[in-house]
């Protein structure tokens, strides 16, 4: 793609949510516009405010992107606005329920969902707790095709994170997997005029390899 492209970041105030938000910013490539589940449609100011209530991380790093809330009722409102923006992608770091067809509909060129976990190992809600859990040796990222059902789209790309010394905490696997994710991000826009070819999830083995 030869012009910036413009895109919507869904997410929630989780920490893996706001690593995303700060890689995309240190790659040169923020969003257009942050989308959170709690609220109704709001101000940059009036997110400021809700912080002071509510601390979220996300109003500080968001800077001068324009903050508007989505709630689960307001999808269709939702889809009104991007279409009318005319976004070029959806991306989803995080976020509480499914997301409309209409919704996905809405941009120009895809709605694509970062998952931190070699999909389709993992899937649920909290896929970092899980790994950390169960003392997984090969965590990674899944970038994906937002589909009708949770973490079951067509796999975009993924690539499973470099061995450490030394075992994941929370935090740094938070970190990591967020930075990688949004070099797997970046690399789809480049890559999207030469046509992506995602691949069905039932076509990768465990660990992230095809059968």
């Amino acid at each position: 793609m030869t012009a910036s492209p413009r895109y919507a970041l869904l997410l929630n105030g989780s920490n893996f949510a706001c690593e995303v938000l700060r890689a995309l910013q240190q790659h040169g490539l923020p969003p257009n516009l942050l989308v959170l589940p709690e609220y109704p449609p709001a101000s940059l100011k009036t997110a400021a405010l809700i912080e002071e209530a509510r601390p979220n991380p996300l109003a500080r790093l968001a800077g001068d992107i324009e903050i508007a809330y989505a709630p689960r009722s307001q999808q269709a409102r939702f889809a009104q606005r991007l279409r009318q923006a005319k976004f070029d992608f959806l991306l989803v770091a995080c976020w509480p329920y499914l997301i409309e067809q209409s919704v996905v509909d809405s941009v120009t060129r895809g709605a694509l969902n970062l998952h931190p976990s070699l999909l389709p190992e993992y899937r649920g809600p909290d896929p970092l707790g899980e790994q950390l859990a169960a003392g997984e040796t090969r965590p990674g990222v899944s970038l994906h095709l937002v589909s009708q059902a949770f973490d079951e789209g067509d796999i975009l790309a993924q690539s499973a994170l470099p061995p450490q010394p030394k075992p994941y905490d929370r935090s740094s696997l938070e970190r990591a997997c967020a930075r990688l994710g949004s070099r797997l991000f970046i690399e789809a826009l480049k890559g999207y005029d030469s046509g992506w070819r995602p691949i069905p999830q039932e076509q990768i083995l465990p660990g992230g390899t095809m059968r």
